[in-house]
């Protein structure tokens, strides 16, 4: 157990693991067929069909 003002384990883990970096990924956009940028990205879960991908401006629920 992590002591009075310090962090779990996990939370340390979690931190050090985090990507603060906006790089572009291999993601490619459903409607404009462009590569996404990490900060941009929206997953969708679609049925049938699995995980799809847009700019975050591109989809409207």
């Amino acid at each position: 157990m992590a002591k009075k003002g310090e962090l779990s384990k996990t939370a340390r883990a979690s931190l050090a693991q985090r990507d603060d970096r906006n790089h572009l990924t291999e993601r490619v956009c459903a409607k404009c067929g462009e590569r996404i940028l990490l900060k941009e990205l929206l997953p969708v879960k679609v049925a049938n069909k699995g995980m799809v991908y847009y700019h975050k401006a591109h989809y409207q629920v």
